[in-house]
């Protein structure tokens, strides 16, 4: 068998960063641009070097927080499908919208209108002890995907302590994703995790090749764990989480392993 490996991937913070976190040099290579045309992203020459290998190697499937539109800005050329949106939209191949996989989020979302409906307002509500924020809904196909909140002031941060003002009905449907002075509140249903499984069931339901993944932060766990295997950046969120818990481990233990 010669099927290329079926690799799913990040992106921020994975195979590029925004100038804000590396000072692009003449080394680096534009990886996205904003709505205006300008440049946003870049990748270092390791990551330029990972990325052409990638797509050489293996079938890419980006697996990502940006919108559909947000995807297009990036100058990436993946040519297998992608999850956008936290996993609110798959593309196929021809880089149309999965209908399958819309319809299931459409009828789960239809569920949850009322809660989605009073989210960015009740937000601005439970903020008010801490500070200010302003509040969105995401939406993709005609429908809601989910909400975002963003501090009007980027420190100090503050955004964790609205958790505690959430309703119970909120946190029994919903999933929180905290990002410095970013929140977004997602239904469980819209998940890279679900999504992911959904990509492999639907386009490669034999597993008879290799998958790989490749992400930064906690909130990509759930998708590697598809994967055959996955890796993680170095210095990332996960990286750092994975060295916090193998150390406090090994402290309370004496040893690294089960015994």
């Amino acid at each position: 068998m010669n099927a290329k490996p079926l690799i799913f991937v990040d992106l921020d913070d994975t195979l590029f960063q925004t100038h804000r976190k590396s000072t692009p040099t003449p080394l680096h290579k534009i990886a996205t641009t904003d709505k205006l045309g300008e440049p946003l992203s870049y990748m270092l020459p390791k990551q330029q070097i990972f990325v052409n290998w990638l797509l050489e190697s293996a079938e890419v499937i980006p697996v990502t927080a940006r919108s559909v539109e947000a995807l297009q800005r990036v100058h990436i050329p993946f040519q297998h499908g992608a999850v956008c949106s936290h996993g609110g939209t798959i593309l196929g191949a021809n880089k149309q919208v999965d209908q399958e996989w819309l319809v299931l989020q459409q009828q789960a979302t239809a569920e949850l209108e009322h809660l989605l409906n009073d989210l960015p307002n009740a937000l601005l509500d439970y903020a008010k002890p801490f500070g200010s924020i302003r509040t969105w809904t995401v939406e993709e196909n005609g429908g809601k995907i989910y909400t975002v909140a963003k501090q009007n002031d980027p420190e100090p941060l503050f955004l964790s302590k609205i958790i505690a003002n959430l309703p119970a009905e909120v946190l029994e449907h919903c999933y929180v994703h905290i990002n410095g002075n970013n929140l977004a509140i997602i239904p469980k249903f819209v998940s890279k995790q679900k999504a992911v499984e959904f990509f492999i069931n639907k386009y490669d339901p034999e597993r008879e090749r290799a998958i790989l993944g490749w992400g930064d932060s906690l909130s990509d766990a759930g998708f590697l764990a598809c994967c055959d295997w996955f890796g993680m950046p170095k210095n990332s969120q996960l990286d750092k989480f994975l060295a916090q818990s193998l150390m406090q481990d090994h402290h309370a233990k004496g040893y690294l392993g089960h015994g």
